[in-house]
């Protein structure tokens, strides 16, 4: 695999958002800030001989300083994956995002208005496959007031300080069981008899996914009555958690996709980014 193979962009879906952070106060979200940030989805994917294909999958965030108390984050991950019968055989991934430190309301406070010239991030590159998983994980800085419209000068100082990062040891063993990286993993458990468990592999680790799904009639209405599915299509929300198998703290999310979609692109992300932090971001018509 390599990212030359990586499919047009008139081979798949694509949809943008708009995000909205709530304040928690004892898991009640007491502050609505919207419209502090954006994001987009992406989903490509390409036919081949002896049904082999190719796939993108990608999430990019980014807030709007102006909106977001002056803090300037964005991010993103991509994957491209080598497809057969049986899923993904072999995968590339590859991302960036600010370094976000903080874990309490006070720090979070702290770092408003912030005056520092220097943005500091972190940059992972990965290959899945072969019952092998090679990970390098860099960090490196860049201007403060940089945006995603200098996607291409972050990822130029992404790889130069990967190229110079030796690799992460990876913790655990694949146990000769097919392994995915995370977005392959969800983008299957999201579709039709899609897997309720997985296991997949980030950053060198090895966690486990689990989703629940069940109809939504409220959100299906409201999706309708902006255009976004059809008069008779349904939505499904899926709420998922994150663990890691040595341990740890759960992640916990949701998304609302609509139903029996081939590419299910979702509408609306709900995740709890810190405990005092919820993001949403809500797909744009």
């Amino acid at each position: 695999m390599n990212w030359a193979q990586e499919p047009p962009a008139d081979s798949g879906r694509e949809r943008q958002y708009r995000a909205t952070a709530q304040i928690l106060v004892l898991s009640i979200p007491l502050v609505h800030w919207p419209n502090v940030g954006g994001g987009r989805a992406v989903w490509r994917e390409t036919e081949r001989p002896q049904k082999q294909g190719v796939r993108l999958l990608e999430f990019s965030g980014f807030s709007r300083p102006e909106r977001a108390g002056g803090l300037n984050r964005l991010g993103f991950i991509q994957e491209i994956s080598r497809l057969g019968e049986n899923g993904a055989g072999e995968s590339l991934y590859f991302g960036l995002m600010t370094a976000s430190p903080e874990e309490t309301a006070e720090d979070a406070k702290k770092a408003l208005h912030s005056q520092a010239k220097q943005a500091a991030y972190t940059a992972i590159d990965g290959r899945i496959g072969d019952g092998m998983v090679d990970t390098v994980v860099a960090h490196f800085e860049a201007p403060s007031h940089w945006s995603v419209s200098n996607r291409n000068e972050l990822i130029d100082l992404a790889r130069k300080a990967l190229a110079m990062t030796p690799a992460r040891p990876t913790e655990g063993k694949t146990g000769g069981v097919e392994v995915r990286p995370f977005l392959e993993t969800l983008a299957d458990a999201l579709r039709p008899n899609g897997p309720a468990e997985a296991r997949f592999a980030y950053a060198g680790r090895f966690y486990r996914l689990s989703i629940q799904k069940a109809p939504d009639a409220k959100a299906t209405a409201n999706y309708r009555q902006r255009g976004l599915i059809g008069a008779t299509a349904q939505v499904v929300r899926a709420t998922g958690k994150l663990r890691r198998e040595t341990g740890g703290k759960e992640s916990n999310f949701r998304l609302w996709v609509e139903e029996g979609a081939a590419r299910p692109l979702p509408l609306r992300i709900d995740y709890q980014a810190r405990a005092f932090l919820r993001l949403v971001f809500e797909a744009e018509g």
